[in-house]
Parts: C-alpha cells; structure tokens; sequence
C-alpha cells in the first residue's frame, strides 16, 4: 500500500512509479495521496494490506502535515507486524525519512525494507534502478512465484533432456493431475487447465490453479512442476485422493512412495496416466480466484496408448452420479401405522395389512405435478442454466468457462 505526500508533485511521481514497477511484478496496489484522502480511511486500509510504502516530503525540518497525521494515526492504532519501506524528499536537507523511521519502530513486529530512499527535489535517472531493488523486495514477500530467480534445474545447462513430441498429441481440455516438490516433500492436486500454448523450442504450456489449492503456494515457492495426463481408466478414487482433500491437511503421497520421479525429482501418476510433462515457471499472472503459471517444458514422455479423459468424460463417465429421487404415486397412506397402497381407488371394504384398520383411516395421496424447467445444459461439465428465451451470445459457463455453443436446450 503506498500513500504519499507531495507538494509540487515530485514525491507522487516517485510513487506512482513505483506503484507501476510492483504492478508489473504481481503485486495489486492501493494508492492514497495522504493530501486528499482521510488518515482514517488509510489506516483501515493499512489493516489489510502486509506492506506499507510511504514517501513524504520534508516540511519545514519535519514530516509534511498530512503524512505526520497518518503516522500519528498508525502509530495510536498500534499496526503491529508490517513490512514498511520509506521515501523522503527534501530539496537541501530531507528529513522526513529519519522522523518517519522513528515513529514506526516502536511499533511490534515493525521491518523495513531496505534502505529509506532518498530524493533531492525530483527523481533521478539513475535512482530508478533503486526502485526496481524496492519493487524486486516488495514482490518477492507477497508473490514469491514472480520473483526474478526462479530454482535451477538440477539438470545443467548442456544437458540435453527428452522431448516427445507425441505428449502434446495427448492433450485435451482434459483432466490431468499437477505435482510439485519443495523441501523434499511432494505435492499434487487434479487441474483441468494444462493447455500447450507455443510449439517453439523449448515448448510452452500454461496452467491455472485456484488459489485455495495448498499445491498453488507450492508451485510458486518450486518453480517447477510435473503434469500428469489421466486416461478414461483413472478411477474415481484418484480423484477424490488428489481433489478432495488439501495437502495442507493431508501427505498424500504418503501411501504413494512407489510413484516415480522425472529428472526434476518430482513424482508423477505412472498408472492411468499416457503422458508426462515436466515444466519450469517462466513468468506468473494473477487472476483473482486463480494463478495461471507460463512454463517452459524440459521434458515429455509417452507413457501408455490411453485415451484422454476429457472433463466430459470424467462427468459423464467417472464421477458418480446422485441417485434419483424416488417416483411420488398416487395412493392411500395409513394415518395409524403408515402404510401405502397404490391406486387411485380404495375399496369401502378394504382393511390395512398391517394394523387391520379400515378404509376411514386411510388418507388420499396426490403426487404434486412440478413443472420442469426451461433452460441449457452445458455439453462439457454438465452445469444446467435455467433461461426461457434464449442464451446471451457472450453467455459462459461459470463452473469450465466454456461459451454459448457448448450449450444445448434442456428441461429440468
């Protein structure tokens, strides 16, 4: 979160720069010109955000008026366990950096992030590469997976790692499990997002993982990853043990120790699996609920002749489905013991079979008619859309994503 406070505007466009330098490596922003906007609205919004950037100008020997407000509020408010970086201005004698770093270190848990950065009046040319170092530092903390270093492969530079071809004829929008391996422990969940995405050399494929997914975090932390392309003979079982549960909670190559490694060193799924791709991050974007990872593919192997299994078919086909409700008839319900005889007429001398009482206490069951709905049936993960008309042309699905034409009519 940066706030500044500017008088003739070099100070905010130090800021701003800044603000574009941490855009550009992931990090979302929330900028306050501490001039126009209430202390109190800063200080709330400080509560949700993990670092602080703050830039002032120097007035008259002190911190400019509106950010020594904010400070004071900061202070009194007691933000604990923030990462601060600071920027001062001055045009003979700055000092509001040293005031500013003053007041915040009584805070608990209070870091600061690099040296306070120094300006005479406007930015300097050569002071933009101190921007970047603030910008590198920042990112690295809140979103590791594009810090500019990723992890080596253990393999060298002039080795030579096998790339069929034939892997990428695999792949569908399909179902396929994602592994990584960070501290010498393994990590994996189900995707449906692996798509090949340039054909040069080396080969380029992305994937999008939701956020929550404990394998995400890992993903950015390895910077390298296998995928696993399932077959329409995986059984249901492997889905529940990699997408039902999180490895937050759970080991789930526990039980798992005879899968094998690629050169990487990270597990892959041997059975029902007709292909493997090894990958290595080579730049991240975030897209709210999820990340989407843009890999280069180090190696690719076929395993088996299997055919995909396609999200489709995986709905279609694997997941199991829920059982019908039961057909409500029409009868007479025994008020004394409960029983159900089917008909539309009870005889006057009928007697219940099982407490023996008459057709007087015997009550008249109609089934309600419910009148089927009108809508589309998603052809691809099965999400129905009730619509009585018909669907917007730029309509898609909100559970795969898929656009009006992967839809037919239904009832439901």
């Amino acid at each position: 979160m940066p706030a500044y406070a500017s008088v003739y505007g070099h100070t905010e466009n130090a800021a701003n720069i800044l603000a574009g330098r941490l855009v550009e490596r992931g990090v979302r922003v929330r900028m306050f010109d501490t001039s126009v906007t209430p202390a109190s609205y800063i200080v709330a919004n400080a509560f949700r955000c993990s670092h602080l950037v703050l830039a002032s100008t120097t007035y008259n020997a002190g911190i400019f008026v509106t950010m020594e407000n904010l400070i004071h509020d900061i202070v009194n408010h007691n933000l604990c366990n923030r990462r601060i970086a600071l920027m001062e201005n001055g045009s003979w004698a700055p000092t509001s950096g040293k005031l500013m770093r003053e007041a915040l270190s009584g805070l608990k848990g209070t870091e600061f992030i690099n040296d306070t950065i120094t300006l005479k009046s406007a930015l300097k040319e050569n002071q933009l590469e101190t921007l970047d170092a603030l910008a590198d530092a920042i990112a690295a903390d809140i979103c590791p997976q594009t810090a500019v270093s990723l992890p080596a492969s253990e393999a060298t530079a002039d080795t030579v790692l096998p790339v069929d071809d034939g892997a990428f004829r695999k792949m569908t929008y399909g179902v396929e499990v994602l592994t990584t391996r960070v501290d010498g422990k393994d990590y994996g969940c189900i995707i449906n997002t692996a798509c090949q995405v340039a054909s040069g050399n080396p080969k380029k494929l992305t994937i999008s993982v939701i956020k929550k997914n404990h394998t995400c975090d890992m993903v950015a932390k390895a910077g390298k990853f296998n995928i696993s392309l399932l077959t329409e003979e995986a059984p249901y079982a492997l889905f529940e043990h990699f997408g039902f549960q999180s490895g937050r909670d759970v080991d789930k190559f526990a039980d798992r120790q005879d899968d094998p490694r690629t050169l990487n060193e990270i597990r892959y799924i041997a059975e029902y699996t007709n292909a493997v791709l090894s990958c290595e991050v080579i730049d991240v974007r975030d897209l709210d609920t999820q990340v989407l990872y843009i890999a280069n593919v180090v190696e690719a192997k076929v395993l088996s002749s299997g055919k995909p299994c396609t999200y489709a078919y995986y709905h279609a086909h694997i997941k199991p489905k829920k059982n019908p409700a039961p057909e409500q008839k029409e009868g007479y319900v025994c008020k004394v013991c409960g029983y159900f005889h089917e008909g539309a007429e009870l005889p006057d001398d009928f007697t219940c079979p099982l407490c023996n009482h008459g057709k007087e206490d015997f009550e008249h069951v109609v089934p309600v008619v419910q009148k089927k709905q009108k809508g589309y049936v998603c052809t691809i993960c099965g999400h129905f859309e009730p619509c009585e008309g018909e669907l917007p042309d730029d309509y898609t699905c909100p559970l795969c994503n898929h656009g009006k034409d992967a839809f037919e009519p239904a009832e439901q």
